[in-house]
């Protein structure tokens, strides 16, 4: 991954989910376009957020526009009276090291009965184990997102260590957004 500034302090208003899209239930923040491309890579990545007293580790999921959002966990709102509409100054901090994903259940079945896929996710970078659940995760439909879980299985046995031809930015392909758009 190309070097990247390690912090960034940006302001963006605290917003809700819409309540009939997938993602309800929870507040998130944007980062503005200019912040996630000097500060993070296009797709998802994790890092450390500061707002108020607070801070918390934050998984900042691409918005298809080349921004990036994130959660604000309940937590954190209520310890630092957040409600939805206020503008918030937050301070983005790059963790050293990036955390192992949490593997969709079918894929880390198949992952854990395949010794020689096994083998190849031990090699892989932590960034590159991020982007093949990504590319599992973002399909739109179960059925395609089923088939991506075998698909990777396939090439990790074959000694594939990272998904290729995946636009983990979602601009190019327009299908990655934030709660607040519709891809």
């Amino acid at each position: 991954m190309p070097t990247k500034s390690q912090s960034a302090t940006f302001s963006d208003k605290v917003r809700l989910a819409n309540e009939e899209d997938k993602h309800t239930g929870f507040a998130f923040a944007k980062v503005p376009a200019v912040i996630s491309k000097s500060h993070l890579r296009k797709g998802r990545i994790t890092a450390n957020v500061a707002v108020g007293k607070s801070s918390f580790d934050a998984l900042f999921e691409p918005d298809g526009k080349l921004g990036h959002w994130f959660k604000i966990p309940e937590r954190v709102r209520k310890a630092e009276k957040l409600s939805e509409g206020d503008s918030v100054d937050f301070q983005i901090t790059l963790l050293a090291e990036q955390p192992e994903p949490d593997l969709p259940p079918l894929f880390k079945k198949l992952l854990n009965s395949s010794d020689s896929a096994q083998a190849t996710w031990a090699q892989a970078t932590p960034l590159a184990k991020i982007d093949w659940v990504h590319w599992m995760e973002s399909a739109k439909q179960a059925e395609t997102r089923r088939k991506r879980e075998r698909d990777a299985i396939d090439m990790l046995e074959h000694g594939k260590k990272r998904v290729c031809c995946f636009d983990a930015s979602g601009f190019y392909s327009k299908s990655l957004c934030s709660p607040d758009q519709e891809a």
